[in-house]
């Protein structure tokens, strides 16, 4: 199975998906497209505008998305490599703040600190606003993230809004879910399943997926 999968790197709610398909990956038969959706300009807040109360951080993930698409263009990492090394410095590693871990992203993987002079680019963004359009030809106006877009049984592209999970489930438990959810998503008459979300999203569950903070718990 193949499915692309549209992430911004400030949503924790993306996060959460997001780790939860790639433990599901290594267990299943599954591709994943890893593919940007820039929040901001969805949000038309490039400019400034607080559309959404969240300006500062779309746009701090706007700008990890130009680093992200001019990386992948010249350097070709995988944009899961990279949304799993930028997002895991953002949400899980409290010792980077905002002014800094993208720096530290950038040293982690070994390349060069030019590629900072991307966040103030927009030589990318119209190639993120493509993308955006894509995603939305397919699932609609009235979207945002995590975004997983399946096949159906009419190979016809068939995608949704979420799903939306507040933690990370364990190993076991989210192999079932997606099961599940794989059965529903690709079949061509189901549309849609909601309802009101309470609480806020769980992203230090995700830290279970990465030693080197399980080892630092120890540790302490």
């Amino acid at each position: 199975m193949e499915v692309d999968f549209y992430f911004d790197p400030s949503c924790p709610w993306c996060w959460v998906t997001s780790r939860w398909l790639v433990e599901v990956q290594e267990e299943r038969d599954l591709k994943v497209n890893w593919l940007p959706f820039s929040l901001a300009l969805k949000n038309n807040e490039i400019d400034g505008e607080d559309v959404t109360g969240h300006l500062d951080t779309h746009t701090i993930a706007h700008q990890v998305l130009r680093m992200i698409e001019a990386i992948n263009s010249t350097e070709n990492i995988d944009r899961g490599i990279l949304y799993t090394e930028f997002g895991k410095s953002y949400f899980l590693d409290k010792k980077l703040d905002d002014d800094i871990f993208m720096s530290e992203v950038l040293k982690r993987l070994e390349l060069n600190e030019n590629y900072i002079d991307q966040t103030t680019s927009t030589e990318f963004d119209g190639q993120l606003e493509e993308h955006i359009n894509n995603a939305i030809k397919i699932v609609g106006e009235d979207v945002g993230v995590p975004l997983i877009i399946f096949n159906n049984e009419k190979n016809e592209k068939q995608g949704f809004f979420g799903p939306v999970l507040q933690g990370l489930p364990d190993k076991e438990q989210g192999f079932v879910l997606f099961d599940a959810l794989s059965k529903f998503a690709s079949n061509s008459s189901f549309f849609e399943l909601k309802r009101t979300r309470k609480g806020r999203s769980k992203v230090k569950t995700t830290k279970r997926v990465f030693p080197e903070f399980e080892q630092n718990k120890i540790q302490k």
